[in-house]
Order: C-alpha cells, then structure tokens, then sequence
C-alpha cells in the first residue's frame, strides 16, 4: 500500500502489518529510502477514530469496497 501527497509525492509504502502485544505495527518504507516500522498503540486509535468525522467514519466501507473493486478491475485488466 503506497500513501501520497496531494502532489502525487510518495510517502511511505507500507509493506505489512502486525500486532506486537496491543500495539499495530506497520512496516514500510518513508520517502523511498528510510525503512520504518511505526508503532501505533490502543489509545492512538482511539484518538485517530477521535479525530475522523462521523461522516468519514460511515464512508470508509464504501471506500474499502472501491478499492477492492478496483484492484480487481486492474488485475483482469492486465
């Protein structure tokens, strides 16, 4: 999974996921160059869940859907 700018910069490009007890860890690469794994614990997503509009929050199925959806529609594409 790749995160980018507005600009269409490439952020980070996240290779995996994993628990470490109750933390999230989430392995990639920042910037193109620096390997990370980035620590996300319980009371971290409560407050990332925190700062997401009700409006967001009912919109991210629909979101997720349209991504797999589209990742379907690339790989037949291909």
């Amino acid at each position: 999974m790749k995160m980018f700018s507005k600009e269409g910069i490439e952020m980070m490009d996240v290779k995996s996921f994993h628990l470490d007890g109750d933390s999230l860890v989430m392995k990639g690469k920042m910037m193109g160059s620096m390997n990370t794994q980035v620590y996300i614990k319980p009371e971290d997503m409560a407050e990332a869940v925190a700062l997401m509009p009700w409006k967001v929050i009912f919109r991210l199925p629909v979101l997720y859907f349209k991504g797999l959806a589209r990742k379907r529609n690339k790989t037949t594409a291909a």
